[in-house]
């Protein structure tokens, strides 16, 4: 008789063999729509132009704090691991963050990044693969949540460039009252966030505090990176705030799993946002653009990283 070990969840039902790429044919529809409605509603040769003006050295700032950001996120990761007993060294669990970052990118019709950890460690901690599951799950989750308090902290900055498209192309202020609106839910978000975690999370309360703050590092980080963006474009000296809004609600809609890497969620976001704070179009879709870019080079380095199994 063969032994098995209890920790781990029973077996799931073998998924129908269609379900995997028909989620990837889903997901391909829904990024084209998304691309074809960008490219239907902006001005093609402005963004062109727009793309060619961007200043290398900037770009590169965008990049060294993108890597600084997921190099963060590689160390809070770890953390999650470490309070439930799975001791990885920061080197292997960099490799291996890295080598998730290129499979969740480039290989979306196979097993994603985050599979592919839980499969690899789950043999390598036998009876820890719900625990694994459960510290990627929480990652993720906290990492939405930190997006979550840097959008109501940005959307409650005073400042006299956040103002909202009205009828005619005029601008319409946002009135005084406006910043009380996520001041006050700030508080009672972030209560109910930890409560609910440390409900349904119990065993990585230990963790919270720490990686609480490194969570909010890591999307602080990716909130330069757009600001080093505008900036590339020349657009730094403009209004910057509504920008920076409209980053963060793209990074919010690129988490859901609706396209590939985020490709059109961000643009789409980007787009709409942009007729929202009568931003420039152009200048909106290209810092999207430029930060898929980036996104795809750094996760690029995975293809050439090799994780040994301990």
């Amino acid at each position: 008789m063969v032994a098995t070990d209890t920790n781990d969840p029973p077996p799931a039902a073998p998924a129908a063999p269609w379900r995997r790429p028909a989620a990837l044919l889903l997901k391909l529809a829904f990024m084209a729509g998304a691309l074809w409605l960008v490219a239907r509603h902006l001005d093609l040769p402005a963004l062109a132009r727009t793309l060619r003006g961007a200043r290398p050295g900037w770009l590169a700032l965008a990049a060294g704090l993108f890597t600084a950001s997921k190099l963060l996120s590689s160390v809070r990761l770890n953390r999650f691991f470490g309070v439930v007993g799975i001791s990885l060294s920061e080197g292997y669990n960099l490799r291996l963050y890295w080598l998730g970052m290129f499979y969740n990118l480039f290989l979306p019709g196979g097993i994603g990044g985050d599979g592919y950890k839980v499969y690899l460690l789950g043999r390598q901690f036998p009876g820890r693969r719900a625990l694994i599951f459960r510290a990627l799950l929480l990652d993720r989750l906290s990492g939405m949540v930190a997006l979550l308090v840097l959008l109501a902290l940005l959307a409650a900055v005073p400042a006299a460039e956040l103002q909202l498209a009205g009828a005619g192309g005029l601008g319409l202020a946002l009135p005084p009252w406006w910043r009380a609106v996520p001041l006050g839910l700030l508080p009672l978000g972030v209560a109910l966030s930890y409560g609910l975690g440390c409900w349904v999370f119990s065993e990585f309360r230990g963790a919270f505090g720490r990686t609480s703050w490194q969570a909010l590092g890591v999307q602080g980080a990716q909130v330069l990176c757009a600001w080093a963006l505008l900036a590339a474009l020349g657009a730094a000296g403009g209004p910057v705030l509504p920008y920076l809004l409209v980053f963060l609600a793209s990074s919010i809609a690129a988490v859901l799993p609706l396209t590939i890497g985020g490709l059109g969620a961000r643009e789409l976001t980007f787009l709409y946002g942009a007729k929202l704070f009568a931003l420039s179009a152009p200048v909106a879709v290209s810092i999207s653009v430029l930060f898929y870019v980036i996104t795809a080079l750094v996760s690029l380095v995975g293809a050439w990283v090799r994780v040994e199994q301990k």
